[in-house]
């Protein structure tokens, strides 16, 4: 029983494989790249862990072969390589301690390199500097690394990742020593364009056979100075992004005057027909005459004593509004 005891204690142990114990430095503020290493297993899922929480918690990036983020650290597992990329963005006092960068290379074995990181505080590090430079000129960018290590300089991308940056555009100038534990290296990024403009960092590469850190110490903004704009004559100075706006205002005034144009229109329209009624249904009323004069014109005998005889009474309508009466009176005589 004691032998298939230690032959079981044995088989554990051997199936989790320790590769190596590294140890990592880096500075609060700053940027750290880890590289783990396991070329024999490629295409298996890789993973970071960290042994004071027990490696209870296992970040990996979920899906291969792009950038994933998994709360303050973002991990890029390489299937062509069969690297595990994790970068720290700013580095703090609760990131150090002991690390396991593993690989599950089965559901009952793994193995994985160890790891200690530790995290200093100087107020020199974190460096941060700005450089300026014109399209097409040259920058020289220096930063400080520690002695026989090899200097990493990169740029971050839209996620706040650094990246290799082309060799193509960047060159390293020879390192003077200033003491015997930092040297000054001097970066050149040559012919410089508009995608140039950001942010880069520069710091230590350390490389052993199964680990890769990278130390970034040094931010440097690079701004480009654009040269002024020059206007000739019978030329615009206004650029394509200011014209477009400058003609979608123009269409949006069009297009209030036109419709303001439009209910002004059709108001009148509205109060003339209005008013036309009114006047058609004045002219079709009948007409009531007004108290024109009422008159009598009576002429009387001038005798008592002669008979009354026949009266001839005569009405007579020349005015529209008058109405008028004449009665004459004639005198037969016996």
């Amino acid at each position: 029983m004691k032998i298939l005891l230690i032959f079981f204690t044995f088989y554990l142990i051997s199936d989790t494989c320790t590769l190596n114990v590294y140890k990592v430095s880096s500075y609060s503020g700053g940027g750290l790249m880890i590289k783990c290493e396991h070329p024999q297993y490629k295409t298996k899922p890789k993973y970071i862990c960290k042994e004071s929480d027990g490696c209870s918690e296992r970040k990996n990036p979920g899906v291969q072969d792009t950038w994933m983020e998994n709360g303050d650290v973002s991990l890029y597992d390489d299937t062509r390589a069969g690297v595990l990329m994790v970068f720290f963005r700013e580095l703090k006092a609760a990131d150090a301690g002991t690390y396991r960068c593993g690989v599950k290379e089965s559901d009952y074995t793994e193995s994985f390199t160890e790891l200690q990181l530790s995290v200093k505080h100087d107020a020199k590090n974190p460096n941060s500097m700005t450089e300026s430079a014109h399209p097409g000129g040259e920058v020289n960018i220096s930063c400080k690394i520690p002695e026989k290590h090899k200097v990493h300089f990169c740029k971050e991308d839209n996620n706040h990742i650094c990246q290799n940056i082309s060799s193509s555009k960047v060159t390293e100038m020879s390192g003077s020593s200033e003491r015997n534990e930092e040297r000054v290296v001097t970066v050149s990024i040559s012919n410089v364009s508009v995608s140039d403009a950001g942010v880069y960092w520069c710091g230590a590469e350390t490389r052993d056979t199964y680990l890769t850190f990278i130390s970034l110490t040094t931010k440097i903004q690079l701004n480009l100075i654009m040269p002024p704009v020059v206007r000739r004559e019978g030329e615009s100075t206004t650029g394509p992004f200011m014209t477009e706006i400058t003609g979608f205002s123009m269409i949006i005034i069009i297009s209030v005057c036109v419709i303001l144009l439009l209910i002004a229109g059709f108001t009148l329209t509205v109060c003339t027909l209005r008013h036309k009624r009114r006047g058609d249904a004045h002219s079709q009323s009948p007409t009531i005459p007004s108290d024109g004069l009422l008159y009598t014109a009576v002429s009387f005998q001038k005798h008592p004593e002669e008979s009354l005889s026949d009266a001839t009474v005569r009405f007579s309508k020349n005015e529209i509004h008058s109405d008028y009466t004449t009665i004459s009176h004639c005198v037969r005589l016996n």
